[in-house]
C-alpha cells in the first residue's frame, strides 16, 4: 500500500491502521512529513495570500491615501489633524499621529495595522502586537518608506515561502510531541487490552491514528470556521480512533490448559 493509500485509509478505517503496526519506523516518520504537508497546504495558501493582500493595500496606502509624515526620536510626525481610519475587505489600517487613540482602542479593529503616535501596531484574532519606534530606533520619512516597501515587495515572495516552510516544519515538529503523547495513552489501552503490541508499534499506531483529527481541524481552518474547544475536540477524536484501533488488534489466544494427570 502506497503513502496515498495509508493516508485514505487513516481517516476512516481502524481496521486497517491496526495492520500498519507490522511496517518500519521510517516509513512512518516519512508519513507523519506526507499528511503534514497535506494539513499545511491551505493554511500555508491562506496565509500567503493574505500577506500578499496586506502588502499591497498598504504600499498603496503608503503612496495615495497616508499624508506626508515621518518617524523622528520614535515619534509619528504630521499635519494630520484626527485618526484615519481606513477599511478594506474587512481589514483595518489606521495612522494617528495626534496620540488620540490607544493600542487598546486599536484592537477594537481587528484585523489592523496601525501606525500610532509612538508605536505601530499588528492585531490579529483580538491580540495585538506593539512594535515602539523607539525601542527600533527607527527613523524615516514617507518616501523612504515607500522605497522600503517597494524593496520589500521584489523579494516578497521569497520571504513568504520562508515563512510557511518554517511554519510547516514547527506545525510537523508539535505533531511529533503530540504522536509522542498519544503513543503513551496507547500503552496503556495495550495493558487494558492484554494484546501483544510493543512500543515502536504503539507508536506508529499513535501517528496514523492523527490523521483524522488533524485534517479536520486544518479543514476548520481553512473554512474559516470558529470550532470551539477545537483542541479538545482534536484529543476526543484521537483517543476514540486509538480506541477502535486497538479494538481490531486480535488478542493472543489463550493456552490451552494442560490436562490433569490421567
Amino acid at each position: 500500500m502506497n503513502i496515498f493509500q495509508q493516508f485514505y485509509k487513516s481517516l476512516y478505517s481502524p481496521e486497517t491502521i491496526a495492520k500498519f503496526r507490522f511496517q518500519k519506523i521510517g516509513k512512518t516518520i516519512l508519513y507523519i512529513f506526507f499528511f503534514m504537508l497535506i494539513a499545511t497546504i491551505p493554511p500555508s495558501w491562506l496565509f500567503g495570500s493574505s500577506i500578499q493582500s496586506f502588502f499591497t493595500q498598504t504600499e498603496t496606502h503608503l503612496q495615495e491615501t497616508f499624508p506626508d509624515f515621518s518617524i523622528e526620536n520614535g515619534v509619528l510626525l504630521s499635519d494630520l489633524e484626527e485618526p484615519l481610519i481606513l477599511e478594506e475587505n474587512g481589514e483595518f489600517i489606521i495612522f494617528d499621529s495626534t496620540g488620540e487613540l490607544t493600542p487598546s482602542d486599536v484592537a477594537d479593529y481587528d484585523p489592523a495595522f496601525a501606525l500610532l503616535e509612538r508605536e505601530a501596531l499588528i492585531v490579529a484574532d483580538g491580540v495585538y502586537q506593539s512594535f515602539n519606534y523607539q525601542d527600533i530606533a527607527l527613523n524615516i520619512t514617507r518616501d523612504s518608506a515607500i522605497d522600503l516597501v517597494e524593496s520589500v515587495g521584489g523579494i516578497l515572495p521569497l520571504l513568504i515561502g520562508l515563512l510557511i516552510v518554517f511554519m510547516y516544519l514547527f506545525a510537523t515538529g508539535m505533531k511529533f510531541i503530540g504522536i509522542f503523547t498519544l503513543s503513551f495513552v496507547a500503552l496503556l489501552m495495550r495493558r487494558r487490552r492484554g494484546v501483544k503490541v510493543t512500543y515502536a508499534q504503539c507508536w506508529t499506531l499513535a501517528a496514523y491514528t492523527a490523521t483524522l483529527p488533524t485534517i479536520l481541524l486544518a479543514l476548520f481552518d481553512t473554512l474559516a470556521l470558529n470550532v470551539p474547544y477545537s483542541f479538545t475536540i482534536y484529543w476526543i477524536i484521537a483517543f476514540i480512533m486509538l480506541y477502535l484501533v486497538f479494538n481490531k488488534i486480535p488478542q493472543p489466544k489463550m493456552r490451552e490448559e494442560q490436562s490433569e494427570d490421567k
